[in-house]
């Protein structure tokens, strides 16, 4: 047996109502904080009221950076930094979705040290950076699908490159999570849907990739299991406040799962796809991609997939996962194609060299051997809808 590691470096707490402890929480860094969000639904949620009350009960100065985008870019971090830089905040606090969390987290490590954004993707760990200085990051997610929350993943992409890659390292870590599942109960269908189904396959690919880790394992099929049950209640019933509190529960549980064992191909193929097309959410990608994927490679984890199969309430056979995700696709109306998304067939060469040159790391764990040749096979199939 492989030895195994747990490492836990951020403090959670759970439960409704759970923003109203950002200011308690906030006095421990100081007295003065970076707000990192979007645009506009923290804003029209009144999340942000709930953080900016709170930090302000409390004595603290929330300066805000509300430029955060989907699929955010090196260029929201670089801002971000020099912000963080000029006003001399203490700590940082991440209100949003993946994205915005994503850029809380980097912004951290870039106002820190020295260097821009994308000096950060693939940066090793060592003592060049400097942990004592890093800003401290308080998360606090607003919709049920990334796990950003709780793990070192921050992912953006370069507008000029159209690369999207992942800034991975331990000082990435937030230093504590406010997971309020309340805050999750203003996402509509399509928003709950899609979060859903990115968490979804956080859990799948960390449960079936080459890595071993019986801890982390087991927190993947808890997220299963929890998905599999209360994703479409949340779907359908978007008042329901046990699936809103479950789905919470499940997304972080699969970003644990995923900073443990990480991902494989079904992200890997991802990434370049809205990194060409930024129009595009990470978790439709996904749903285009996810089948055809996971038809490559069930045959070489068996096992573990016929336990995916199980858990999604289909016969314990590993085909059936296939079936299991179509059947979850077409049941919430996500994409079925690449084609779909407005992905141009004569770029599919360019997204296969995309994922040879920017994950290649996905081709040695993905259950399946894979190389350019079979991703671009894949990306065809997902283009054409042929499984």
């Amino acid at each position: 047996m492989a030895i195994v590691n747990e490492y836990r470096p951020t403090e959670v707490f759970f439960g409704e109502g759970a923003i109203k402890k950002a200011g308690e929480v906030g006095r421990r860094f100081g007295f003065r904080a970076l707000v990192v969000t979007g645009r506009k639904s923290a804003k029209e949620s009144g999340a942000l009221e709930k953080l900016m009350r709170s930090l302000s009960e409390h004595g603290i100065q929330g300066v805000l950076y509300d430029g955060v985008t989907p699929n955010p870019t090196d260029v929201q971090v670089n801002e971000g930094a020099k912000l963080a830089v000029d006003q001399k905040v203490d700590f940082i606090v991440g209100l949003g979705g993946g994205s915005a969390l994503d850029v809380a987290k980097a912004i951290s490590i870039v106002s820190s040290n020295e260097g821009t954004a994308w000096d950060y993707v693939r940066y090793p760990e060592g003592s060049r950076l400097t942990p004592f200085l890093n800003r401290p990051v308080i998360t606090i997610p607003t919709t049920a699908g990334t796990g950003s929350e709780v793990n070192r993943y921050s992912v953006i992409s370069n507008p000029r490159t159209k690369e999207k890659m992942v800034i991975s390292h331990s000082l990435n870590y937030p230093r504590v999570a406010l997971v309020d599942p309340e805050l999750t109960y203003t996402m509509d269908e399509r928003l709950t849907a899609l979060t859903g189904f990115d968490a979804l396959v956080h859990a799948l690919e960390s449960l079936t990739n080459r890595r071993e880790n019986f801890i982390a394992e087991e927190y993947a099929i808890r997220a299963l299991s929890l998905i599999s049950k209360w994703l479409p209640v949340a779907v359908e019933e978007p008042q329901n406040k046990e699936a809103r509190k479950w789905m919470s529960y499940a997304s972080m549980l699969a970003g644990i799962a995923i900073d443990h064992l990480g991902v494989a191909l079904i992200h890997a193929m991802e990434h370049p796809v809205s990194g060409h097309y930024p129009s595009v959410a990470h978790a439709e990608g996904l749903s285009a991609l996810a089948p055809y994927v996971t038809a490559f490679n069930y045959g070489s984890n068996p096992e573990k997939y016929a336990l995916f199969a199980r858990l999604m309430g289909e016969e314990e056979k590993p085909s059936r996962a296939v079936d299991a995700l179509v059947k979850l696709i077409e049941r919430f109306s996500l994409p079925k194609t690449l084609k779909e998304l407005g992905v141009e067939k004569e770029k599919l060469g360019r997204l296969a060299e995309d994922v040879y040159i920017c994950a290649r790391n996905a081709f040695s764990v993905n259950p399946a051997p894979a190389g350019m040749d079979e991703v671009l096979e894949l990306y065809e199939r997902a283009y054409e809808g042929r499984l």
